[in-house]
């Protein structure tokens, strides 16, 4: 009978690990395990619980992997600097919008980190 609890306890823990770090729980459950399927910030489905993993279409990969490579070949940004530095003072500011929401330390990390590294992209551009 613990042995089925401890299960449960650690089920549950899997799934809350998964949820912090923003993942969401799906209506669809894993066809090996039946485990709800999460799905990253991605788009990925994939169940935590047998690992795995369900990727987006193949077809998607490969033209976003062929758009990317064409796009590498001296092509001129799509977004003038100015226009990007309006860009990541509107994500600063939807960032610290969500950081006054939060009351979870990891995700208030999470968050803060964010925040320093749009800072730090933003007073390279200007």
């Amino acid at each position: 009978m613990k042995d089925v609890e401890n299960n449960e306890m650690d089920v549950i823990k899997i799934a809350a690990r998964e949820m912090l770090k923003g993942s969401k729980m799906l209506g669809e459950h894993c066809k090996v395990c039946g485990f709800p399927l999460f799905e990253d910030t991605r788009g990925n489905k994939y169940c935590v619980y047998c690992e795995v993993v369900k990727k987006k279409e193949e077809k998607e990969r490969n033209n976003i992997t062929d758009i990317n490579k064409e796009d590498k070949k001296d092509t001129v940004p799509p977004y003038s600097k100015d226009t990007g530095i309006k860009i990541l003072e509107r994500k600063i500011d939807y960032l610290f919008k969500k950081l006054d929401e939060e009351y979870d330390i990891a995700r208030i990390m999470e968050i803060t980190d964010a925040i320093k590294a749009l800072l730090k992209l933003k007073s390279k551009l200007e």
